[in-house]
């Protein structure tokens, strides 16, 4: 009887662990040269090209994915006319290529929010048929020259490492834990 509930709380300690870290694992993921903190700088008349990049890293199988332009800027449209790609698993850089196109009435200041909605799909019988996560990769269009801001590398370089520092912190709580657990359950199963 003892047994098993030893044998039931390490189960219960390990789900809890592989869940907790399970949180964090994405099969897909958009990655982007702008984002709300790093926004578009233009000028009037410009057109800018880039590309949004899906990448298929974890799971075992191939994805596909719909994108569609978000708001109603009207500046920005896609390359090319396929709006459904093919993402391989194992691959990190399937571009979706994108295009800015700025008014050339545009005054400095001028700002426009833009973005692009990411859905995973399935083919059934050939219609596509959404089944998967949706999101949306977004940031700001703005008529000027960029402020530079000199702490911003060292802002993103602390805030990396107090990620790093958070997730180690939780790794070595979750295995403390498990430890007393086991001691405990270990010495109760001695003293029988």
């Amino acid at each position: 009887m003892r047994k098993n509930k030893i044998k039931i709380g390490v189960f219960g300690v390990l789900l809890l662990f592989i869940t907790i870290f399970s949180l964090n694992v994405n099969s897909s993921g958009v990655s982007s040269p702008y984002w709300d903190e790093n926004p578009m700088y233009v000028q009037p008349g410009e057109v800018k090209e880039f590309s949004y990049t899906l990448q298929n890293m974890v799971g075992n199988e191939d994805l596909t994915m719909k994108v569609e332009l978000e708001g109603n800027s009207g500046i920005m449209q896609f390359v090319d006319k396929e709006t459904i790609y093919s993402v391989p698993l194992g691959r990190s850089n399937v571009p979706v290529m994108v295009k800015i196109t700025v008014p050339k009435d545009a005054k400095e200041g001028d700002q426009w929010d833009v973005g692009v909605r990411f859905t995973t799909i399935s083919k059934n019988k050939g219609q596509p048929v959404t089944i998967g996560a949706a999101f949306s990769k977004g940031f700001k269009v703005i008529v000027g020259k960029p402020i530079v801001d000199e702490n911003i590398n060292t802002e993103i370089s602390k805030s990396l490492l107090s990620n790093q520092v958070i997730g180690f912190l939780i790794l070595v709580v979750i295995l403390i834990v498990l430890l007393i657990a086991l001691k405990y359950f270990h010495k109760k199963r001695l003293n029988q």
